[in-house]
C-alpha cells in the first residue's frame, strides 16, 4: 500500500508541475504581447515621422521650384508662355492640397505621384533638367 501512495503523490506533483509550467507559459505570452504593443506603437511613430519628413521634403523641392519660376514668369514675362505659367499655378495648386496633418482618408501617395507628373511636364516645358534627387540618409539614426 505504501508504494501506490507514493505513485499517487508523483503522479499529483507532475500533474502539478505541468499546470505550474502552463501557468508560466501563459503569464509569458501575455507580457510579451503587452511589451510588443508597447514597442510597436513607437516603432510606428518612429517611422511615420520619418516618411513623414521625406515626403514633405519632396512636396517642398516641388514647391520651392515651381515658385522660382513662377517669380521668374512675373520678372520677365517673355521667357515663360503664359502655357507653361498655367502648368507652373497647376502645380501650385496640387502641391496646396497636399495634406499637412495626417488624415486617414487621404491618398497622399496618388497626389504625389500626380504632383511628380506635373512637375516633370513643367520641368520638360521649360527644358531644364530638374529633378528631385533623394538626399542621402543620416547615418546618424542607423
Amino acid at each position: 500500500m505504501a508504494n501506490t501512495e507514493y505513485e499517487i503523490s508523483k503522479e499529483l506533483d507532475l500533474d502539478a508541475l505541468v499546470h505550474l509550467e502552463n501557468m508560466f507559459v501563459e503569464f509569458g505570452r501575455e507580457d510579451g504581447m503587452a511589451a510588443g504593443e508597447r514597442n510597436g506603437a513607437i516603432e510606428g511613430r518612429v517611422m511615420g515621422c520619418e516618411k513623414g519628413f521625406e515626403l514633405s521634403r519632396e512636396v517642398g523641392y516641388y514647391a520651392g521650384c515651381a515658385q522660382l519660376w513662377k517669380a521668374l514668369a512675373q520678372q520677365d514675362p517673355s521667357r515663360i508662355s503664359e502655357k507653361t505659367l498655367k502648368k507652373i499655378n497647376s502645380l501650385l495648386d496640387l502641391i496646396e492640397s497636399f495634406p499637412r496633418q495626417n488624415q486617414l482618408d487621404d491618398d497622399v501617395i496618388a497626389l504625389l505621384d500626380r504632383i511628380r507628373g506635373k512637375f516633370k511636364t513643367v520641368a520638360s516645358a521649360l527644358q531644364t533638367g530638374e529633378r528631385y534627387v533623394d538626399a542621402p540618409k543620416s547615418k546618424m539614426f542607423y
